[in-house]
């Protein structure tokens, strides 16, 4: 059963409630408006799932990865869309990238906000929706059901 004690042991993905098979873990909101599991104990049957989900748990440490040999890099990447360019924050780079994934028939997750203000995460299919995602949000984003969204759309 997933216990958080200290909030800095806590990244808010929501992994842990898209889960839990009786759906006890609830995304609360605290004081500072951040999002942070809360469980039902009474519905809890202690199966582990959110522990083994867990992001921050689970850190894999440098040790662990297969191969660390490789050579950082650092680029820096413009889109040549004028327009995407101008809507973008960070040189246009994740529509590219995008365009790329969507164009090979996948879809591609990332954060938008919403009317009320409230970024969000939510998956897209088709390059005409990638304006959603430009612009950056700094602030936490609601990952809600994303986990479960593209695999039990409505």
């Amino acid at each position: 059963m997933l216990e958080i004690k200290n909030k800095a042991d806590c990244c808010g993905c929501s992994a842990c409630a898209g889960i839990c098979p009786k759906n006890c873990i609830s995304m609360q909101e605290d004081a500072e408006g951040f999002l942070y599991p809360s469980v039902d104990m009474a519905s809890c049957i202690n199966c582990g799932a959110c522990e083994r989900v867990c992001p921050v748990i689970n850190v894999k440490l440098e040790s662990e990865l297969i191969d660390m040999t490789f050579k950082q890099r650092g680029y820096v990447v413009q889109n040549r869309n004028s327009r995407v360019l101008r809507e973008s924050t960070a040189g246009g780079a994740f529509t590219a990238i995008a365009k790329y994934v969507i164009n090979r028939g996948g879809v591609v997750f990332g954060a938008e906000l919403s009317e009320d203000l409230i970024a969000r995460h939510v998956y897209i299919e088709t390059e005409e929706e990638l304006s959603r995602f430009r612009n950056s949000k700094y602030v936490q984003s609601s990952v809600g059901g994303v986990h479960t969204d593209r695999l039990n759309p409505s």
